[in-house]
């Protein structure tokens, strides 16, 4: 059987060191929902590894929700279907790319505001996932 080069060991746990500094998103439970501004406070649910011991991560406070409005006919009657999200609730928590602050104020195309890369003030929360 071949053993594995050790450089090329090495190379890849430096890979895996840098892909885990990057957060894309996280599995997350809401711990309060407000409805006014339509943004959840979430706790990452996944423990990270820092020097071989594993940690909760801290929470995320403030997410901004993304909404699909659903217009509905009920006996002629024209309605939204508004978001139901409760605290306990499992969900998604994606991390945009850069600081997209001015874009979602203008709804436009904008410079970014800082250099911020995949930061949790850039978070959406997409949706509740059913457990199980």
């Amino acid at each position: 059987m071949a053993r594995k080069d050790p450089g090329l060991a090495n190379l890849e746990a430096n890979e895996r060191k840098n892909l885990l500094k990057v957060r894309c998103a996280d599995l997350v439970q809401v711990t309060a929902f407000n409805e006014g501004k339509m943004t959840v406070d979430v706790k990452p649910l996944v423990k990270r590894e820092i020097g071989g011991t594993y940690v909760s991560p801290p929470p995320v406070l403030g997410v901004k929700v993304a909404n699909v409005p659903i217009e509905v006919e009920v006996e002629g009657k024209k309605g939204i279907v508004k978001v139901k999200i409760s605290p306990g609730d499992i969900g998604v928590v994606v991390y945009l790319d850069l600081d997209s602050d001015n874009s979602l104020k203008s709804g436009a195309e904008s410079m970014p505001n800082s250099t911020r890369v995949h930061s949790g003030d850039d978070a959406v929360f997409v949706g509740v996932v059913q457990k199980g």
